[in-house]
């Protein structure tokens, strides 16, 4: 288990990950240009807004130093604001998204439960071991891991989409189980909670612990992708 660990450094390591997983399941192809040709997945505006949020919420003091707001990129003085930001490593973000990081992080200190989970342990920590039935290198990366294993996943939602059925849909539709699974088993963790936030104001915050019905379904999921990519591996394709 590796805490402060770059995530440029995470990513460049060996070893399969959960995203990695999913794509084997769709396909392999694509995990093969992704991984091993250089092909990048572009990101989405939700995909850097969650990015955003996540940094805001479990670790404020990086948020700060990683992004900084800039004037409207519309016009001359804010396309060079932007490049100067942009120059020093820093993302440069619209002082509409610095409120909505700030109100997110409202909105999780003050549900006792969140807030709870997420006052002492670390972020982003990463975690790197060897599945015993194929021999593949495996990784993971942790949202949060608190004292006691328990591992906590954020995930953000749109608007009225952390309610407890619209999120299970969710699990199931974007196969979060099986990250669950392989986070747990990786981190040898028998606790797993996902925070549903939503992106909208205001801003709902609810928790779900997965219950053994879907970690034993997202283990054979796992269990599945992990010997599609041994087999694509002993074959050589």
């Amino acid at each position: 288990m590796q805490f402060n660990f770059p995530e440029r450094e995470y990513r460049a390591a060996d070893g399969y990950s959960q995203s990695d997983l999913k794509l084997a399941l769709d396909c392999p192809q694509r995990l093969y240009a992704c991984k091993f040709q250089g092909v990048r997945m572009l990101e989405t505006p939700a995909m850097a807004e969650g990015t955003m949020i996540h940094s805001a919420v479990l670790e404020p003091d990086s948020f700060e130093s990683n992004y900084a707001v800039c004037g409207p990129r519309n016009t001359k003085a804010g396309k060079e604001q932007a490049r100067q930001i942009e120059a020093a490593n820093i993302k440069p973000i619209t002082h509409t998204q610095w409120t909505k990081a700030m109100n997110v992080r409202l909105a999780v200190a003050q549900n006792p439960v969140v807030s709870h989970l997420l006052s002492a342990g670390e972020p982003e920590v990463s975690v790197f071991g060897q599945d015993e039935e194929t021999g593949l290198q495996i990784k993971g990366r942790l949202d949060w891991i608190c004292p006691d294993g328990t591992i906590v996943d954020i995930k953000t939602v749109g608007a009225g989409k952390a309610g407890p059925y619209d999120f299970a849909k969710q699990i199931a539709s974007f196969k979060y189980h099986l990250q669950a699974a392989h986070y747990m088993e990786l981190a040898s963790s028998e606790r797993f909670i996902f925070v549903a936030i939503e992106r909208e104001a205001p801003h709902l915050v609810a928790a779900y612990e997965i219950d053994q019905a879907a970690l034993t379904e997202g283990e054979n999921l796992r269990r599945r992708a992990l010997r599609v990519v041994a087999d694509c591996v002993s074959n050589d394709n």
